[in-house]
């Protein structure tokens, strides 16, 4: 039986610490803030021999000025009905509020089996009153338990798993090989208010973040699974990430920090551009922590809906934009550039084929032969500059081999030069448009991998290409035989040729 845990409770009161304590990992922003988190957080959790989905929910009963109070609420309300367990997370400093009775009272009707979690209980032998505090709420066992420095969690999770049933041994069977498939992760990042949570929505086809005109609406990083055409795939909806200089939050540092991390943890990332607004200097400087992350990327160019309602889409306004983006982002020129409404749902189909076509360029396979002879004819073409007298070779390429982690895998060429300093940036990115004109490698970083030849030192040790040393064969080889005409010296030399000029 697939089990899933549902985390609920009013503001405040420590459900995604609790949430990262179960799952082992900093997944939830925790920040001393009610209303931080807003969208429900999903994850699968494995303690021991069990293994469930475990959910992370919005404080119930949230007021606030921007009216995402009903928004968060229908999110637990989505997060129950799909729950077979739930954990009440009360705050055992305060002891029981007229808001854990609202909650306590909409949990009756779920009818699934509750335990009552007192968190933030750091002394536990202070706190002897707990039980009888949080009895009123009529669920059977309050645990205290301090989810910052995970006292009692090995209590609650025992009693969480005490009715489930034992999990069945696995079978050795042959798996599946979609089951196998780690899922392609794919960050969508971008400016605040720019339609990243919409974007989401309209890919998976569920309203799965909450959408919002104000910005900042999505504050944590979101991981919303999909699957489309058999393969994987897990978005990451991030928060909209500002200049630095108009930064005065802490918590929105917070924020910006975790979208940041999720480039680096993503397979491919989607840089959402505003149709309205153009290219911005920060959506150039989002491009460049994708750049210096060496992450596949695609830029989406998001309500062209409303260009088309200004009249402003047509074919020849999209090739001028297209030729705009290029320019602006000239330092990410591998990415696609797609032009959707997230809205209406227009061209999205067309993103999940590119980022499938993208997927596929990650694992490009290059041939030894047909490498060499695409570098040969483009230095033929245009050679080297010289510097000091030297111009770069490239003796031999070949594809370095990559091993098959967790780690992020993009094209990797293992180039045998003469010497790795000739090579100016301009020559490498010369080289780069030649290889990308040569072989489908769209939407990828191009990483080019340099090892010198090593002279030989003093010493008879000769180094290879891959740094190992190779001892020379002295021990075996003749000695030389005495010449029969021994060399003269400098001086008979002299007086020889003298005799026969005269």
């Amino acid at each position: 039986m697939n089990r899933t845990v549902a985390i609920v409770g009013r503001p405040n009161v420590g459900k995604s610490a609790l949430f990262n304590r179960l799952t082992g990992k900093q997944i939830s922003l925790v920040f001393d803030r009610p209303g931080t988190t807003r969208d429900r957080l999903v994850t699968t959790c494995r303690r021991g021999e069990h293994e469930f989905n475990l959910i992370d929910t919005g404080g119930i009963g949230l007021e606030d000025n921007e009216g995402f109070g009903e928004a968060i609420a229908h999110e637990a309300e989505l997060a129950l009905a799909t729950a077979t367990d739930i954990l009440l997370v009360v705050d055992a400093r305060q002891g029981l509020t007229p808001l854990d009775r609202d909650v306590a009272k909409r949990l009756r009707k779920a009818n699934r089996p509750v335990l009552v979690v007192a968190n933030k209980v750091d002394a536990p032998e202070k706190m002897a009153d707990i039980e009888s505090d949080f009895a009123e709420l009529g669920f059977d066992g309050v645990f205290p338990v301090s989810a910052a420095h995970g006292h009692g969690i090995s209590e609650l999770f025992e009693a969480l798993t005490k009715d489930w049933p034992t999990p069945e041994p696995l079978e050795k069977t042959q798996p599946d090989a979609t089951s196998t498939l780690r899922p392609v992760r794919i960050a969508i990042v971008g400016r605040p208010n720019v339609g990243k949570s919409s974007l989401i929505n309209a890919i998976v086809s569920e309203s799965r973040a909450i959408v919002s005109d104000v910005p900042g609406t999505t504050r944590d990083a979101v991981d919303v699974s999909y699957t489309w055409k058999g393969l994987p795939f897990t978005f990451i909806d991030t928060a909209g990430m500002r200049q630095e200089r108009r930064i005065h939050d802490e918590l929105e540092a917070a924020m910006s920090s975790r979208s940041a991390h999720a480039i680096n943890r993503a397979d491919i990332a989607v840089l959402v551009v505003d149709a309205v607004t153009g290219v911005s200097m920060q959506d150039k400087k989002i491009a460049g922590l994708i750049q210096e992350a060496n992450c596949p990327c695609i830029v989406v160019v998001n309500k062209w809906d409303i260009a088309r309602e200004q009249g402003d889409a047509s074919k020849t306004r999209e090739r001028a934009y297209y030729d705009t983006i290029h320019q602006d982002l000239f330092f990410v020129n591998y990415a696609p550039v797609l032009f959707v409404s997230a809205k209406s749902g227009e061209r999205v189909e067309g993103l999940l084929k590119t980022v499938m076509q993208i997927e596929k360029n990650r694992h490009y396979q290059f041939a030894t032969g047909p490498l060499n002879r695409v570098l040969s004819k483009a230095m033929q073409k245009q050679a080297p500059p010289e510097i000091a007298g030297r111009r770069f070779k490239v003796l031999y390429a070949t594809q370095d081999p990559q091993e098959k982690t967790d780690r992020r895998v993009i094209p990797t060429l293992l180039f045998f030069v003469n010497n790795p300093k000739l090579l100016t940036d301009s020559y490498r990115r010369y080289l780069e448009i030649q290889l990308r004109e040569a072989f489908d490698i769209r939407g990828c970083p191009l990483r080019l991998v340099l090892r010198g030849r090593q002279p030989a030192p003093r010493g008879g040790v000769q180094k290879t290409f891959h740094g190992e040393p190779r001892p020379e064969k002295t021990e075996n080889r003749p000695a030389p035989k005495p010449s029969r005409f021994p060399k003269k010296r400098m001086s008979q030399r002299r007086k020889s040729g003298r005799r026969n000029q005269r």
